[in-house]
């Protein structure tokens, strides 16, 4: 997006010439989009003048590269970015050179301070713009609810740059408490005016305790960059490479084997796990259920077919052969098995021979090596320096020093000019299979010509004759213990090989859970790859693997609980559509066709304006089915855009249906404001952007044209101004709402936003008001949802627009009263609804009481950081008092109707306000804890493709406990997100359909209250 002369290229191709500077995001998009042939060589080239005009050039921006490794990796199906190694010729140490030494060579090729925007404004724009960690964070950032951001931004601002280490006696605690007021300055605005002098006298603090705190606080050895308060959220970089890379960069020296040892694992060398075991239970059940041969590669066929999408740019890599890794040295495989996989020769070879044949094997490595020349350099030769400093050439003339194989297995030539090659061999555990593992010693690193020499007769095992052998080297007048000849060779090619063995045992162990290391190795890359990973289904851990019950708690109180922003529309029978659009009345297709028009004007390329509609009614007058009649026909039409026309996807839909709350979102098969729009809880001002979560909103909402807000009545004036300060951040234009076209459908006579917000329509001078200036508003009248009862859907209209002084008409009276019921004569399996929370808690009450004899009472799991481990431990009771959607105490009984009270899942249609029947009650085998709740959605439709595999019956839904931070101190709760639902408030049934209900008209206390419940 960076780079203007791939857009250029790519538009040269298709005959024009365009302005880079004037193209919005979408555009380029699309232009890359386009040709990703030929985005991926620019890409291409881009790395090799990357190497050749830049690393390796005089000028060194990075020291004299003596060897490197890079991988390209392409995130989420994206774009590509590298991986990449560097080994310098400048070699500096941690606790090998003195402190200065290091800290000098980090400060000569890597820095992490903002440039003066005068001086340099071109590097402080691409510093600003690329390096900069977003200020809001994203809930990648937080692992735990009482830990900061574990990429450790703001970091700490410093006069110079320092190596700080752990003292055995250091006291982490109060350091920690005396830098908290410190950290917590750096998070204000004023923080960037400041200078370390006076922020550290605003704390308290004198440079020496500061310094000293640093050195309490770190775990391990790490490096402090030198930085000013203002360059406390940039991220390390080397300016000459941004400079000509023009794109992110993470640049930094690697202290330690373990943070080296996680890169190569974890990201260089970083193998795709997940569709190898999925592969193997494909096969497994094949075999389960004994199918033929043809039809078992047919289901493994189509589960690798289907099982991993890879984009664009990456099977252009593969299909033109382009480059996706690179190193400065060979690398050779050395089998060192003792009976190790063959090759065949080729068949058109075996069917010139005799049966009795036994020359039906190619020539491996070791039967080469075994057969090289018997000259004083070779004899001595072991299998590893064999592999890494010759190479077999084809002939004779290959060049210089070219020497015979013996027994006419071919040529061999020692490297002079290229560097040793890399060896590569199967590695095994000492403790697990010793004698497979010194085997493997013997075979490289002692000179053999046989295998018999490698267990000479006398010794029963390789290790015996490792730790109590002798042998004599041609070229040698003596003998040598085998365990010295041996180490002599594997010193030049396993060097630190404890603390390789150490690290590479650390992560096997570590494997599958969070580590920091490369957190604070390349932070940015972390970041990206974190927010890539959240958009992986969920892999779900046996129930026999089950861990004690304190996890490392997601910080939830700021993050969506969504599977997915954006849904994915159910088909719908063409029939069906038609009908549909027939039942239109006159001015719902006037709407309909209007926005028809309006669509095919867009794809035509006549570039129409925006449009801004309010769709107002009362309750049935069809607003919903004329939301379905729209979405279906301005998705069919906008798909043939000449964007989407080629790759229509429905995952990138172009009309967005959207609700302010979870019920009427999934009413309409649409997303929430908050999930879609990755909308933060709290919208006090400044609206906070995107950070780093931009790019992939950007690619789900691209082809985006319409958005549909349902119950607009319930979205407050901040929240209409944070969706269209989102809207302009995704679409890159200043553009009213991004230059999208907005649908409007509500009714203001309804249920208000929440909090004493005022309602859009209503002008407040101070507030950003976008609606009165560009919404037109079109009002439904005709009543279409309570066809059969015209005179009550009437009623409803007219008590819609009732003031609270007007006196009620006698009809209306007469019809209210004909449904009047004593309380106690109500039937009790019917819902309920109040207008306060008290009348509610005690109606459940009092019929959980009433119907069931098993009450079973659910304790929540709070728990707290205790003061001497630093770690969370459960409470024996928890916290009382507040009122959020998970309570402290929950009483239930199996039969029992509940509630959601969170949106767990909109696609799916398990979202704050959806009713249901408790049916089962899952406990732990260990501690007799109830783990999960078995509900019966009254809703059950749509939940048959998303069930816990454990489930009892086919129509069950399996809900686990929610997490939630409190404001006690470092507390975090874990309870059911679930309550009793024998009676529920009004404002719970706004866009609820039920056929009976029992409404109390008692302690009415807001406008609407009344007509949204007897509608």
């Amino acid at each position: 997006m960076r780079w203007p002369e791939v857009i250029q290229a790519i538009k040269r191709q298709q005959g024009e010439e365009v302005d880079f500077e004037a193209l919005d995001w979408s555009e380029k998009c699309e232009i890359l989009r386009s040709n990703p042939v030929t985005t991926m060589r620019m890409f291409d080239k881009r790395v090799e003048a990357l190497f050749r005009d830049l690393l390796f050039s005089p000028a060194q921006p990075l020291g004299e590269i003596i060897d490197y490794f890079y991988r390209v990796e392409f995130q989420h199906r994206g774009s590509p970015h590298i991986h990449m190694l560097l080994w310098i010729r400048e070699k500096v140490e941690v606790d090998v050179d003195d402190d200065q030494t290091v800290c000098d060579f980090v400060d000569r090729y890597i820095s992490a301070q903002l440039p003066d925007p005068e001086k340099q404004p071109e590097l402080h724009k691409k510093v600003a713009e690329l390096q900069k960690h977003s200020k809001n964070h994203t809930k990648t950032c937080f692992k735990s609810v009482n830990t900061g951001c574990r990429f450790g931004f703001p970091k700490p601002p410093a006069t110079r740059t320092m190596i700080v280490r752990q003292d055995e006696d250091s006291n982490t605690e109060n350091a920690k408490a005396k830098l908290r007021p410190l950290l917590n300055l750096l998070k204000e605005p004023e923080a960037a005016s400041l200078t370390i002098e006076q922020i550290l006298s605003r704390c308290n603090l004198t440079m020496n305790e500061y310094e000293q705190c640093l050195q309490d606080i770190n775990k391990k050895t790490a490096l402090i960059l030198k930085r000013d308060p203002k360059d406390c959220w940039i991220n390390n970089y080397n300016p000459d490479l941004l400079e000509a890379w023009n794109s992110n960069l993470d640049v930094s020296l690697i202290l330690n084997a373990y943070s080296c040892i996680e890169y190569l694992c974890k990201y260089i060398t970083k193998k795709e796990s997940g569709l190898s075991e999925y592969l193997k239970t494909v096969i497994d059940n094949s075999a389960k259920n004994t199918v033929n041969e043809c039809d078992e590669m047919r289901a493994v066929m189509q589960a690798y077919s289907k099982k991993r999408e890879i984009s664009a740019q990456e099977c252009v890599t593969r299909v033109c052969g382009l480059k996706m890794k690179k190193c400065s040295r060979s690398v050779v495989f050395v089998p060192t098995d003792d009976n190790p996989v063959k090759m065949s020769r080729p068949m058109s070879y075996l069917e010139s021979t005799t049966h009795d044949s036994c020359n039906i094997w190619m020539t491996s490595l070791s039967d080469k090596y075994k057969c090289r020349p018997e000259t004083p350099e070779y004899e001595e030769m072991s299998l590893a320096d064999f592999a890494a400093l010759c190479r077999l050439v084809s002939g004779p003339n290959e060049g210089k020093d070219v020497l015979p194989l013996l027994n006419q297995l071919g040529f061999v030539q020692r490297r002079k000019n290229d560097k040793p090659a890399i060896i590569r061999y199967y590695h095994c555990s000492q403790e697990k299979d010793p004698e497979q593992y010194y085997g493997r010693l013997l075979r490289l690193y002692l000179p053999h010509r046989s295998e018999q020499e490698l267990k000479p007769q006398g010794f029963q095992t390789y290790q015996s004759f490792y730790n109590s052998g002798f042998v004599r080297l041609p070229c040698s007048d003596h003998s040598e213990s085998v365990k010295r000849v041996v180490k002599r060779n594997k010193d030049k090619y396993e060097k630190n090989s404890e603390d390789i063995e150490s690290a590479l045992e650390e992560f096997e162990q570590n494997r599958d859970v969070v580590i920091d290391e490369w957190c604070n190795l390349a932070p940015e890359s972390e970041v990206v790859r974190l927010q890539c990973d959240e958009n992986l289904p969920e892999r779900h851990s046996d129930d026999e693997n089950e861990q004690e019950n304190v996890p490392d708690y997601s910080r939830q109180s700021d993050a969506v609980t969504e599977i997915r922003a954006v849904r994915e529309q159910p088909a719908v029978d063409p029939a069906v559509v038609r009908v549909m659009y027939q039942n239109l009345n006159q001015k719902q297709a006037c709407v309909f066709y209007a926005i028809r028009d309006w669509c095919i004007q867009r794809v035509c390329g006549l570039n129409p304006d925006p449009f801004f509609l309010y769709v107002n009614g009362g309750a049935g007058t069809g607003k919903s089915h004329l939301i379905k009649c729209i979405h279906s026909e301005a998705s069919k039409i906008l798909s043939r855009l000449p964007a989407n026309a080629e790759e229509a996807d429905i995952s990138n839909p172009t009309v967005l249906l959207t609700s302010f709350t979870g019920t009427a979102a999934f009413s309409i098969s649409g997303s929430t404001l908050h999930s879609l729009l990755k909308l933060p809880r709290s919208l006090k001002p400044p609206i906070q952007g995107l950070g780093n979560q931009l790019d992939e909103v950007r690619s789900e909402l691209i082809n985006a044209e319409i958005i549909v807000i349902d119950e607009i009545s319930m979205v407050s004036k901040p929240l209409f101004a944070y969706v269209d300060a989102r809207l302009k951040q995704i679409k890159g234009t200043q553009r009213p709402f991004g230059g999208m076209s907005v649908l409007a459908v509500g009714d203001f006579y309804q249920l208000p936003p929440v909090r004493q917000s005022k309602p859009l329509c209503v002008y407040d001078p101070e507030q950003i008001d976008l609606w009165q200036e560009h919404f037109q508003m079109i009002t439904l009248t005709k009543i279409m949802r309570q066809k059969d009862d015209v005179a009550f859907a009437e009623m409803l209209n007219r008590i819609r627009v009732k003031e609270k002084t007007d006196e009620l008409s006698q009809c209306n009276r007469d019809l209210l009263s004909q449904a009047v019921t004593a309380p106690e004569e109500c039937p009790t399996e019917v819902l309920h609804i109040y207008a306060t929370n008290k009348n509610v808690e005690s109606h459940n009450t009092d019929t959980l009481k009433k119907l069931h004899s098993n009450i079973i009472i659910i304790n929540a799991d709070d728990f707290q950081k205790d003061k001497r481990t630093g770690r969370m431990v459960r409470r024996d009771k928890p916290f009382t008092g507040g009122r959020n959607d998970l309570p402290d105490t929950l009483n239930v009984a199996e039969g029992a109707r509940v509630m959601l009270t969170r949106n767990l899942d909109t696609l799916n249609g398990l979202v704050n306000g959806a009713f249901g029947i408790l049916i089962k009650l899952v406990r732990s085998e260990n501690d007799g804890q109830i783990i999960k709740l078995g509900l019966r959605m009254d809703n059950r439709q749509p939940m048959r493709h998303n069930r816990s595999s454990n489930a009892a019956s086919d129509d069950l839904v399996y809900i686990e406990r929610s997490e939630k931070s409190l404001k006690f101190k470092g507390a975090v709760r874990r309870q059911f997100p679930v309550k009793l639902a024998f009676a529920c408030t009004i404002h719970k049934t706004q866009g609820l359909t039920t056929q009976t209900a029992v409404v109390s008209m008692k302690n009415i206390f807001e406008p609407g209250m009344a007509y949204v419940a007897l509608s």
